[in-house]
């Protein structure tokens, strides 16, 4: 029925038709959202808390640097402090749009227990004043993966949407006296939103060697495709690796293979092997007996890549 279609709407012949059916099936499948993981920014510059340091000269600052932009998903904070009486302590985190979010405060917080070896989760089962009153925080091994887990007192989840790019801050400081620390570590975790791939595939005939004006799909004709991969975002894709199987009724044209910003400016030579300079620029493209593979180490958002090749009919 699919084929009947193709046929009729598009008014390809069976050979072309196949084909397409053949991409739609193997890239269709392949365009919702890519999961993705966390990305880990450290900060191991020891510091001193002292008590009652809660003036903006006295805090601990420190700074995570994000040096590429994507829109967040989700973040969460792991902090390594050594210090009696973890209740005196405050950490706060502000995002490069300015927002700020509490992470831990001594409001409502009755902690008798030493350190903080903790990783503040939205997702956490439990607020992290609940805490143990008692049992002091391990301080080895050093983490991640951190001891604990805890939502933190106001939620993370106000960073969600923002542009991860530029300077994140934590602050540490201690509101009551008879108490110091220091600070030894933290890590920013930031998930990124996930980039929506799509992929579109167009062909035409370009010569059968009997008519210019008509070319018909008949042994012998070449046809050109060409493959638009698409980032509609709201992040950037990172290691877009995509393949295309030609079928049997139609062998590659060696050395076709072009690439660029869209179908209608591919002009890039790549050859057919998977090394050379050619695979050094943005686009890579390379062929192994029938599979034609696509790498991209990057896709902007919003953002798209075309390979345009040939191939000749059986």
């Amino acid at each position: 029925m699919i084929l009947d279609v193709l046929k009729k709407r598009l008014r390809v012949p069976n050979q072309i038709a196949s084909y397409l059916i053949a991409i739609c099936l193997m890239w269709c499948a392949a365009s919702p959202a890519l999961a993705q993981s966390a990305i880990t920014y450290p900060n191991t510059i020891n510091a001193p808390i002292t008590e009652n340091n809660c003036a903006a000269a006295a805090k601990v600052t420190r700074v995570f640097n994000v040096p590429v932009g994507y829109i967040v998903a989700d973040v969460d904070l792991g902090v390594l402090i050594t210090h009696t009486y973890r209740s005196d302590l405050r950490i706060d985190l502000t995002s490069p749009a300015g927002t700020s979010v509490t992470v831990m405060t001594w409001t409502g917080n009755v902690q008798g227990g030493d350190n903080v070896n903790d990783r503040f989760d939205d997702e956490a089962a439990a607020v992290i004043t609940t805490h143990n009153a008692t049992v002091n925080d391990p301080l080895t091994p050093v983490p991640p993966p951190y001891s604990h887990s805890f939502k933190p007192s106001s939620p993370l989840s106000a960073f969600d949407g923002q542009n991860a790019l530029g300077n994140w801050t934590m602050t540490i400081c201690d509101a009551v006296a008879s108490d110091i620390g220091t600070y030894n570590r933290a890590d920013l975790f930031i998930t990124a939103a996930p980039a929506a791939i799509t992929t579109t595939k167009v062909s035409s005939i370009i010569t059968d060697g009997i008519s210019s004006a008509n070319p018909k799909s008949i042994p012998g004709s070449v046809v050109s495709y060409c493959i638009t991969i698409s980032n509609a975002g709201p992040s950037q894709a990172t290691s877009v690796i995509a393949t295309d199987a030609i079928p049997a009724t139609l062998t590659y044209v060696p050395g076709s293979m072009l690439s660029g910003a869209n179908c209608s400016v591919a002009a890039t030579i790549e050859d057919d092997d998977s090394a050379g300079v050619d695979e050094g620029d943005p686009i890579g493209a390379s062929i192994s007996g029938s599979t034609v593979s696509i790498v991209s180490a990057s896709l902007a958002s919003p953002g798209s890549f075309a390979i345009k090749f040939r191939a000749t009919v059986n």
